[in-house]
């Protein structure tokens, strides 16, 4: 439900903070005092297309909020959440930015996001309809749903998806077998291939790096030695290290007893001592063990080749080719054995379309029923709008195709994750005009009344809280204006609705009414929202019944609609 729309630098209207309520909200003014700048913001911060044009003259940027309670919106908390964006307490904050540059911005909760994501969001939180559309129900994705919502068969269509999910998983499972016996038998001799030369190499992790260490090794043997021969000589030969700091160690024995401090420099030799005769021992030992070998060295670089040559072919790393043999031996073991698992594939498959087909005509069988029950409802609803001559029908229709998974009436029809059926709402606006599709077959005014009529029945189904009607009342009157009223209001019983009038029959209705007006501020002309008090209400609809004279009658009149209008909300409505 929309709690507050809040407007910025946007055409005339220099800075608005407008509260709504639940139930019927009317919005009225005289032409031209800028209600429907009103509903031109709500689209543009819902995310419709904003031009700089927008922006009032003599600033850098527009800027459109809007603040949303979403817990009745389950649709939306889950978009959001997908995106990452906060909404723990169940409050949506929508701003939308446009600067003169033409550049613009858009946020759902101080996060930024693409407008393309507010429009995705959008959809689920407000249906406008009017002159400036954002008509959800025009959609012909959506005719599918409200028909399955208001016939209560979203049951039956969540297995038809689940039974969809198993008949493709068990086709992509088929797919992964169809391969010829050509293209067989070349898989059969490159793995085998490919596993005996991975199983020859005799591969261990690591052991690359190993064969590197052992190879710069082997290439500086020389110079090895040399550099160890002479530390070892100066290290333990005659008069070297160690013979001069044995010396030392007795030297200082033979005193250490007159002087503590002796005792602890003494220590410190030993402990040098030890540690020296350690590295000289190694440094002996390693010397001893040098390998100047001509053919160690081969092997070791004929090994680190034929590592080379097995990374370019299946993998980058050791790991990766002994995983490629692996990868192999699985393939090799599903090719033999493949004939067997196909046959179980395809009687599973056989099942699963019998299944499918069962599942969806019965589906597609009920669709029919409630579109019929749905056309006559509506119909009905047109009538009493003053739309006698407009049909309405539900299209249900089927798409062939020679590989289609259901076969019916001697055709094969293509199953979809909701079914076999493809679904659009059509009306004829006048009596021998063909069926065409809902947004192009009528005006503005007419649209809004049809809008009416498709949401007063399918109530219970639609998804979104919030409806808003842009010059719903346009070419009617007299008993006609009494009915959309009272729809109208019907139809705000469990929800928000809002409603740009010129009707007092309708405005009378209001369980929130708000005056629009223009209000000239130095040399500049602003739009200004007031709500009206009960009486500022009945003031209100005299002026739109007598105009601007505002007479004793005009004021009885307003004051008997505003009762009658009560009364029928106390009768249940």
């Amino acid at each position: 439900m929309l709690l507050e729309l809040k407007i910025k630098n946007f055409v005339i209207i220099e800075d608005l903070a407008i509260s709504f309520g639940r139930g019927l909200n009317i919005l009225t003014g005289e032409t031209g005092a800028g209600k429907s700048i009103l509903i031109d913001a709500l689209s543009g911060v819902l995310g419709e297309k904003m031009t700089t044009d927008m922006i009032r003259t003599g600033f850098e940027k527009a800027t459109l909020e809007a603040d949303f309670d979403i817990s009745g919106a389950p649709q939306v908390k889950l978009l959001l959440d997908a995106s990452g964006i906060d909404c723990d307490n169940d409050t949506l904050f929508l701003r939308r930015e446009l600067y003169n540059s033409g550049k613009g911005r858009s946020f759902a909760n101080a996060v930024q996001i693409p407008a393309s994501k507010l429009k995705e969001i959008s959809e689920y939180l407000i249906d406008i309809h009017g002159q400036n559309e954002h008509q959800n129900i025009v959609k012909v994705s959506r005719h599918r749903e409200l028909l399955d919502s208001f016939g209560g068969l979203n049951g039956e269509v969540v297995r038809v998806r689940a039974i969809h999910e198993r008949l493709h998983n068990l086709k992509d499972r088929l797919n992964s077998f169809e391969i010829d016996e050509r293209e067989k038998a070349r898989r059969i001799e490159f793995n085998s291939f490919a596993i005996r030369e991975i199983e020859a190499a005799g591969l261990k992790v690591g052991e690359e790096e190993e064969l590197k260490n052992e190879s710069l090794l082997l290439a500086n043997s020389e110079k090895l030695f040399k550099e160890i021969n002479t530390a070892s000589r100066v290290m333990g030969g005659d008069g070297g290290i160690l013979q001069q700091l044995k010396l030392s160690e007795q030297s200082l024995s033979r005193i250490s007893e007159y002087d503590p401090e002796i005792a602890g420099i003494l220590d410190s030799i030993k402990q040098a001592l030890y540690s020296l005769e350690d590295a000289s021992a190694y440094l002996r030992d390693y010397e001893t063990h040098i390998d100047f070998s001509p053919d160690r060295i081969n092997q070791v670089e004929e090994r680190l080749s034929l590592l080379s040559s097995l990374r370019k072919k299946y993998g980058d790393t050791v790991q990766d080719i002994l995983g490629y043999a692996e990868k192999a031996r699985k393939e090799l073991e599903a090719i033999n054995s493949g004939e067997e698992e196909i046959e179980r594939l395809n009687v599973e498959y056989r099942h699963a379309v019998k299944d499918a087909k069962e599942v969806a005509l019965r589906l597609s069988d009920s669709r029919k029923t409630v579109a019929r029950k749905l056309e006559t409802m509506v119909m009905k609803e047109l009538a009493d709008l003053g739309m006698t001559g407009t049909q309405f029908r539900v299209s249900i229709q089927r798409e062939v195709d020679p590989l289609g998974e259901i076969e019916a009436d001697n055709k094969r029809y293509v199953l979809y994750p909701h079914g076999l059926d493809r679904i659009e709402f059509l009306l004829s606006a006048n009596v021998g005009e063909d069926l065409r599709q809902l947004r192009k077959v009528a005006s503005g005014g007419e649209m809004s009344r049809i809008m009416l009529a498709i949401k007063n029945v399918i109530l219970s189904a639609d998804i979104v809280n919030s409806l808003v009607f842009d010059e719903v009342d346009a070419g009617i009157g007299g008993k006609i204006a009494d009915i959309v009223g009272r729809k109208l209001k019907s139809l705000a019983a469990n929800r928000q609705v809002l409603v740009v009038t010129h009707l007092p029959q309708i405005a009378s209705m209001s369980d929130n009414h708000y005056s629009v007006l223009k209000n000239k501020t130095g040399e500049r002309i602003i739009t200004l929202v007031k709500k009206l008090n009960p009486k500022e209400k009945i003031k209100e609809i005299a002026r739109m019944l007598a105009g601007e004279t505002i007479t004793e009658i005009s004021l009885k009149h307003a004051e008997e609609m505003v009762r009658n209008a009560e009364k029928f909300s106390a009768a249940g409505r």
